[in-house]
């Protein structure tokens, strides 16, 4: 690598989607395999945890359209069916412990996702 470049990154890439196994934590996490949205920066590729957001396919609140509530279609996420990211519930995992790649969010979808990150967490 020549200096004044960048590493190639090596682990997971920021708007990516994985499917991991969400624990449940009482009522505020949805249990069981899900896809998340990773988010932190591609500059922490290396590290051993990702930060990250589960996706659903039937928010509660999908109604009311909360701020922290990022709608995304199929077509932009490369699942099956559309969904939500739920921003509302930032999360920090082992990147072990992420299942197999399912998707990538469109760079329109991830700066609402981040809107939504500044909302949630009052940046």
């Amino acid at each position: 690598m020549s200096i004044g470049q960048s590493p190639v990154p090596t682990g997971p890439r920021r708007g990516d989607i994985h499917f991991l196994d969400f624990q449940e934590v009482g009522d505020a996490v949805i249990p069981g395999p899900r896809p998340a949205v990773i988010v932190q920066s591609d500059r922490m590729s290396r590290s051993s945890t990702v930060v990250l957001v589960p996706m659903t396919s039937s928010p509660r609140s999908a109604d009311l359209r909360p701020p922290y509530l990022v709608p995304v279609s199929a077509r932009e996420s490369g699942l099956s069916k559309d969904g939500w990211v739920k921003v509302d519930q930032l999360l920090t995992y082992p990147t072990v412990a992420l299942g197999p790649r399912a998707g990538h969010l469109s760079p329109e979808r991830l700066a609402d996702v981040d809107d939504a990150l500044r909302f949630a967490l009052g940046l």
